[in-house]
């Protein structure tokens, strides 16, 4: 249940978050009619997007492996598919900065992500009522890059699907992952976290295959704010974690 590759990763995170937020801070406080306040940005941009959900990218991978180590695989289940969305999302919005023109979807997502959240019941019966950019709207930016360098992007369609419909089992408590947690050594539910060593270490073998996807992500991020040395960091780490096997599942026989 070693993982120091993962960990000297998730270790860098912070300064790299840091890096990507400096030229946005320091918020401002936006006062409401009730006295209370939110953090806002000064800037509510492609790039402040991208900087609010690696925060969320970030926390999320690192609840998870937390959870991964107590056993509370299921729910660390959840927070993967939190961070493969957003991972994706955050990709997707790039493709548009490295373009330099945003695609209508992805404009559309990000004046979504900044609109203000209802503070009362009322408010959110006022509002008017707006789908929001979908999943398979977003990817298509994926598969524009796919297209331009591996040329397979119908490959990617699968894949991705897979792993999003799998993961959303989680997310959705369905069938499979309540029984996921069942031993027969009593007939019963573990309710306060898995007990099979093997289970634990292939759920955080999950988690370092999902940290792969932030790193990638944050790659992106690099890219588009044309910051090679940034880029060159995360890549390398990139690198080492690959080279550390420890995405594969032998380590948990």
């Amino acid at each position: 249940m070693d993982f120091p590759a993962a960990n000297k990763v998730l270790s860098r995170l912070d300064q790299w978050v840091a890096a990507f937020a400096a030229p946005y801070l320091p918020a401002h406080r936006k006062h409401r009619p009730d006295g209370q306040f939110s953090w806002v940005f000064s800037d509510e941009i492609p790039e402040t997007l991208l900087v609010g959900k690696t925060v969320r990218m970030v926390t999320s991978i690192r609840a998870a492996i937390v959870l991964a180590d107590q056993g509370l695989t299921t729910e660390c289940g959840v927070l993967l598919r939190v961070v493969s969305e957003t991972s994706q999302e955050i990709i997707a919005v790039c493709e548009g900065i490295l373009e330099s023109r945003l695609k209508k979807p992805q404009e559309r997502f990000v004046r979504q992500y900044f609109r203000p959240m209802a503070q009362t019941p009322d408010e959110l019966e006022l509002q008017e009522r707006e789908r929001y950019v979908s999943r398979e709207e977003l990817f298509k930016a994926h598969y524009r890059l796919a297209a331009k360098t591996t040329g397979d992007a119908e490959n990617l369609r699968r894949i991705n699907r897979y792993l999003n419909y799998a993961y959303d089992k989680y997310v959705h408590t369905s069938y499979e992952t309540a029984m996921e947690l069942y031993t027969s050594n009593g007939h019963r539910f573990m309710l306060s976290g898995h007990e099979s060593e093997r289970h634990r270490c292939f759920t955080k073998v999950a988690v370092v295959g999902k940290l792969h996807e932030v790193l990638a992500a944050l790659e992106f991020m690099a890219l588009a704010k044309k910051d090679q040395t940034l880029h060159a960091s995360i890549r390398e780490s990139r690198h080492e974690l690959e080279e550390s096997n420890e995405q594969s599942g032998t380590r948990c026989h």
